[in-house]
């Protein structure tokens, strides 16, 4: 169970420990509770490994709901007594403090069914990785319950543990035998991918072919279906992204920035938009809404190829706790200088006139420095604590693009009748200068120096080989090349090379799978970096453009005669925004949603390239925002300074 899973659980026993009393009689709304849910609904808590009730989830929507609109509704009364606001801002207050608990409640009550679909989603992407391990075994030795064994004993994904699960059904007679279980689990997962069962009765056919070659051939054709319906399913996702794509682009990205123009010019015909309702829309509503949205594009993402799961206990994030507290405090010291920055110039007499104290004056506002605080925060923060998951994650796939290779190479070599030693120190030489040639050196030397056996001279924790290899595709690879060698040399070598095949076959069709991808994955970079920036840069100084004219044109009516009434009608237009939100308050709300924009778009662009990675997205979002938001920054000054001109 993940922390997302057991955060969950936690919740719901919380609120049955301490809010019970809140639904009356228990027994009687535990039985209403089962009454109402679904057959799908249940089956989501068991697909998930969730310990709960129906009616413990139910509890716990209803109390936080409950809990949250209270807890809103008497912040509202708080501010609405402190502070005086416009009729359309109480208008957006209530209309949030009614849809966000329910929408709340909504989630969590349906949490369980969004999060089993996830994780079948995510179970689809192990099914490649899985196959090949059972096929890779069957062809070494055609015996279904071992490579059954062999695949759920060397994943640690979602769908391995399924495998063992099935195991321990056949040991306990649920079924009479191993084709009885292979059916029953093919036909469990037919129902989310029909190449997959279609290729578990392949290889399942395979132990009847009397012909070694045909055999051969029919679990060829098994992780060929699998393989060919894995890019299959992504090239239809990245053919049906186009659409959400350009709507999430245009409604929930360009449409806003634009309006930022518009927003000062509203007051002339009696719109009144103060500070309150101006962050409920940019900081709170739109960045919800376009999150969501962009989320819900997401579930409908078929997971190929999972990313390798690093460990905190890699020795090389041996003093990750160390370097997570230096850099919170690095990140917050860094983010305070810069944060007052401003206002520090400003107390200093403003030299050489950079910050604005009014609209279309200096070059930046006083609170331009707290947006790029914000960004250095989230920089160093992202950058420092997953740079070295960025420096594992990209030597394990460094190592896994040379380990095909060298598997070819130590295959060919094999099959010619050498030895083991002689073998891996061929291989070696011609792999020099890469991290697995080192390892395979190492076998060698292993092997002739200190006499061990080929499992002790890669896998001994102390002098393996491959104990500083944290691939857990090229260990498994490993494996099953340990078993073939007790084969003849010509059918090891054989064994090997198949391997080596089957490997470049997965890593071919990750490789197709991004580049089917790209274009969507592209324009999203490309809008987080350069276009959503640019837009609103250039309208955040026509906002302030539009503010300067309706100021100067209140002054110059305001000494007309009071019989033309255009002066006091002016008066109140162009002074209607700047008495709502002053411009520096303007720019930080904007450039929060910026911020925000930026995160969710790196978010999104990510999640479709390679699915739910945190370490991969955090290091991509450390590079991302400052490149972001320094465009932001020079096209805002730039454009100040131009329309300047014009007022």
């Amino acid at each position: 169970m993940n922390d997302d899973q057991n955060l969950y659980c936690h919740a719901c026993r919380f609120s049955v420990k301490h809010f019970s009393w809140f639904v009356g009689d228990l027994d009687d709304f535990r039985k209403k509770s089962e009454k109402t849910v679904s057959k799908e609904f249940l089956d989501a808590i068991n697909f998930s490994g969730l310990d709960l009730e129906p009616w413990e989830i139910h509890l716990l929507s209803y109390t936080s709901g409950l809990l949250l609109f209270l807890l809103m509704a008497i912040l509202d009364l708080i501010l609405f007594r402190v502070f005086t606001y416009e009729r359309n801002t109480i208008i957006f207050a209530v209309v949030f403090t009614a849809i966000i608990p329910v929408a709340v409640m909504i989630y969590l009550s349906e949490y369980p069914k969004i999060h089993a679909k996830f994780m079948i989603i995510h179970t689809l992407g192990d099914i490649p990785e899985i196959q090949s391990y059972i096929v890779m075994s069957m062809k070494l030795v055609p015996n279904m319950e071992r490579a059954i064994i062999f695949a759920a004993e060397n994943s640690y994904r979602p769908l391995a543990r399924d495998l063992k699960k099935l195991i321990w059904d056949i040991h306990i007679r649920v079924y009479s035998n191993v084709d009885e279980a292979l059916i029953g689990f093919a036909s469990q997962w037919g129902k989310n991918s029909e190449y997959f069962k279609r290729s578990l009765h392949l290889v399942k056919s395979s132990t009847s072919e009397p012909d070694e070659a045909q055999r051969i051939m029919t679990l060829n054709k098994s992780l060929d279906i699998v393989l060919e319906g894995t890019k299959t399913m992504m090239d239809a996702f990245a053919a049906k992204l186009k659409t959400p794509t350009y709507i999430l682009y245009s409604i929930f990205i360009l449409i806003p920035l634009a309006l930022v123009a518009l927003i000062p010019a509203v007051s002339i015909v009696g719109v009144r938009i103060d500070t309150l309702t101006l962050i409920l829309i940019y900081n709170i509503g739109l960045p919800l809404f376009t999150f969501f949205y962009s989320e819900y594009i997401l579930l409908q993402r078929p997971a190929t190829f999972s990313p390798p799961n690093i460990s905190d206990k890699h020795p090389q994030l041996s003093n990750i706790r160390t370097i997570w507290k230096n850099v919170i405090i690095i990140a917050a010291i860094v983010g305070l200088i810069i944060g007052f920055s401003g206002y520090i110039l400003l107390y200093f007499g403003n030299p050489f006139n950079i910050i604005s104290k009014e609209a279309m004056a200096g070059l930046i506002l006083p609170t331009f420095p707290i947006v790029w605080a914000i960004t250095a925060m989230i920089t160093i923060y992202s950058v420092g604590i997953y740079t070295p998951y960025k420096k594992i994650r990209d030597g394990i796939k460094e190592v896994e693009n040379d380990f095909a290779d060298a598997m070819f190479i130590l295959g060919r070599r094999i099959s010619e009748g050498r030895s083991a030693e002689e073998a891996f120190s061929h291989t070696s030489q011609t792999m020099k200068g890469s991290k697995i040639g080192e390892a395979l050196a190492d076998i060698a030397k292993n092997l002739s120096c200190m006499r061990t056996t080929l499992h002790g001279a890669i896998f001994h924790e102390e002098y393996g080989a491959f104990k500083d290899i944290y691939s857990d595709r090229v260990h498994t690879m490993m494996k099953l090349l340990i078993e073939s060698v007790h084969k003849s040399h010509e059918a090891a070598g054989m064994a090997i090379i198949k391997l080596a095949d089957h490997l470049k076959e997965l890593q071919e069709v990750e490789a197709n799978i991004k580049r089917s991808l790209y274009d969507v994955t592209s324009t999203m970079r490309s809008t987080a970096i350069i276009f959503a920036p640019l837009i609103a840069g250039v309208t955040l100084a026509l906002s302030e453009v539009i503010q300067k004219i309706l100021l100067n044109m209140s002054r110059e009516t305001s000494y007309m005669p009071d019989e033309y009434d255009i002066g006091g009608m002016m008066s109140q237009a162009g002074t209607g925004m700047t008495q709502s939100v002053p411009p520096d308050i303007f720019l930080l709300v904007v450039g929060i949603y910026m911020i925000l924009l930026v995160i969710i778009l790196t978010r999104f662009a990510g999640g479709i390239e390679y699915g739910d990675d945190r370490p991969q997205f955090m290091y991509d979002l450390g590079q991302t925002l400052p490149m972001s938001i320094l465009v932001f920054t020079v096209t805002t000054v730039v454009s100040r300074i131009i329309f300047s001109t014009m007022v």
